[in-house]
């Protein structure tokens, strides 16, 4: 009995010991602080443009907000976006710096040199000191080409920030107008590592590659920028442009018709496919790029000289006038559509007076003279001439 009792009681302690230690662990669950939930920086993105839409929506520092999500929009590289809510903060106020800083950054992006140095200069005189801003400066002056400035706002760009990606772009191009190309290729390539962003640095170090006569190294650059870049039209037509030149024209063209895709009014991607076309006898795509530079360069002789011949080789010889005629008339002394012309009316007469021999169209090869339709005269020797020896001189020999 007293065995049993000592068993009931051990049970029951053990069965006491765990409900106390379940308790504890209910109590360190409940006062534990989760861990922390890491977002991606897309996420991120994503929820501070909706919360700074919501700021904005409701007025608050709605010139804050708009500076804030213009600088993400930025980032995003969706430029437009950006210009709209950048525009909106400089109505509101116009009197801060880096207001002006980013929509000269933004302009910049967007090939609006001009303005983009206004805008910058603005920020400059609002007591802007930032490395940002003199990159800027030296980029825009470079492009406009005042070397000269540019080189003065690099070197104060790069004693604050010597290590700035934006800022060895810019000396890449310095370097490039100063014929140092290998230079200005390894401060391109550093520009890349630093800021993979840097679209210009991609595009200039294909093009530099191109002239050095290095396809091979000018194309691996161009596939990592289509990678980063894979909606960018230039790419594609600079892709174009080194299988043009390394005598691929079937891939060239390809490559323009996708840079044309991506940008309709792409015009030197637009002539390429033209002149390529031509080149590879497809003669109705060169004529449909041809008339999309023709409504934006109607007087232009070179173009309407391409349509007359790419007309002509279709056979509707007369759109093919028509053009040449117009070639002509804006350029009288042109001797392309001069020969446009002449061949048309020689190709016309030929078909308006047919050979003499029936078969003369149908032989590729030379044709033989008939013989027994050509008079022949049979060649007769000259006769000998008697020459009468005057007896009455005498010649004197010695």
């Amino acid at each position: 009995m007293s065995k049993s009792l000592g068993y009931i009681s051990f049970i029951i302690s053990i069965l006491l010991a765990g409900f106390n230690i379940s308790c504890q662990s209910d109590a360190r669950n409940s006062t534990r602080i989760p861990p922390v939930v890491k977002k991606s920086h897309e996420q991120w993105q994503k929820d501070a443009l909706l919360s700074l839409t919501e700021l904005i929506a409701r007025g608050i520092d709605t010139d804050q907000n708009y500076f804030k999500r213009a600088r993400i929009y930025f980032e995003q590289e969706q430029y437009t976006e950006a210009l709209e809510d950048i525009n909106e903060s400089i109505y509101e106020q116009e009197n801060v710096s880096e207001y002006f800083l980013l929509r000269g950054k933004i302009k910049r992006e967007l090939g609006e040199i001009d303005a983009a140095l206004e805008d910058a200069q603005r920020a400059e005189a609002l007591q802007q000191s930032s490395p940002e801003l003199y990159v800027l400066l030296a980029d825009v002056l470079q492009a406009k080409g005042r070397f000269r400035e540019a080189v003065n706002y690099l070197n104060q760009a790069m004693k604050m920030a010597p290590y700035d990606g934006s800022a060895y772009y810019v000396k890449g191009m310095l370097q490039a107008r100063q014929g140092d190309s290998l230079a200005s290729l390894s401060s391109f390539q550093y520009a890349m590592n630093v800021n993979p962003k840097l679209l210009r640095a991609y595009e200039q170090s294909t093009i530099i590659l191109r002239k050095l006569n290095d396809p091979g190294q000018a194309l691996t650059i161009n596939v990592k920028a289509i990678r980063r870049f894979p909606n960018v039209a230039s790419l594609y037509f600079e892709r174009g442009e080194i299988y043009n030149a390394m005598a691929k024209p079937d891939t060239a063209f390809f490559n323009y018709q996708k840079a044309v895709l991506l940008k309709p009014g792409y015009e030197d991607a637009l002539m390429r496919v033209a002149s390529v076309g031509i080149q590879l006898k497809q003669y109705y795509k060169a004529i449909r790029a041809l008339d999309q530079l023709l409504k934006t360069k109607p007087k232009s002789k070179e173009i309407n000289n391409m349509l007359g011949f790419a007309y002509e080789k279709t056979g509707d010889y007369t759109k093919a006038v028509d053009y040449y005629s117009t070639a002509l008339a804006l350029s009288p002394g042109d001797q392309d559509a001069r020969y446009g012309l002449y061949r048309i009316r020689r190709q016309e007469n030929q078909e308006l007076y047919p050979s003499y021999y029936p078969d003369e169209n149908k032989s590729s090869g030379y044709k033989l003279l008939d013989t027994s339709r050509v008079k022949i005269n049979v060649i007769k020797p000259r006769g000998t001439t008697n020459i009468r020896v005057d007896s009455s001189r005498k010649a004197k020999i010695q």
